[in-house]
């Protein structure tokens, strides 16, 4: 009977797994789309795409609390101490065995990679905004007829102080 509680959740965390794939990928396109849109400063569509991101994200959210449920079940009905998703892998280790092969293993591993290339692009989407704001600034204190200087701290933190011309 444990053995077939343990397939059951196996099978479960394997498609939530999937799930999870699914909407880091939407969320990783999505992520690629405002870069473009940034790039082409298409404000419309850039401000339609932010709101579906957070649409994905409110998924994933809710898959990350039924993943959360999940494993609170596992170690309930299965008497086991899961407390991450490598402790998780290393409990269904042996079930995949048995199935000559590793779903949840590359589903893990593609999950992560996928979140490795949203924080990277994230990133990028966020240089492209800043140097956006700093031309904007530029541009702004040009009109208004000031200079801004920056000086550094020893963290190297840039202070800007503007000064009338």
């Amino acid at each position: 009977m444990e053995q077939q509680k343990k397939e059951l959740f196996y099978f479960q965390v394997t498609d939530l797994w999937k799930r999870l794939c699914e909407e880091h990928s939407t969320l990783f396109d999505q992520t690629c789309d405002e870069y473009s849109l940034l790039l082409t400063s298409d404000l419309d569509n850039l401000e339609d795409k932010i709101a579906e991101k957070q649409e994905t994200i409110n998924r994933i959210n809710l898959l990350e609390d039924l993943r959360s449920s999940i494993i609170s079940r596992v170690n309930r009905e299965l008497n086991q101490n899961i407390n991450h998703v490598s402790d998780l892998i290393s409990f269904f280790q042996s079930f995949e065995a048995t199935l000559d092969h590793r779903h949840l293993y590359n589903f893990n591993a593609l999950l992560i990679d996928i979140i490795e290339k949203i924080q990277t692009q994230n990133k990028t989407n966020q240089l492209f905004i800043n140097k956006a704001l700093g031309s904007l600034k530029s541009i702004r204190e040009e009109a208004l007829g000031e200079k801004s200087y920056s000086t550094y701290n020893s963290k190297g933190s840039a202070r800007s102080r503007s000064l009338s011309v």
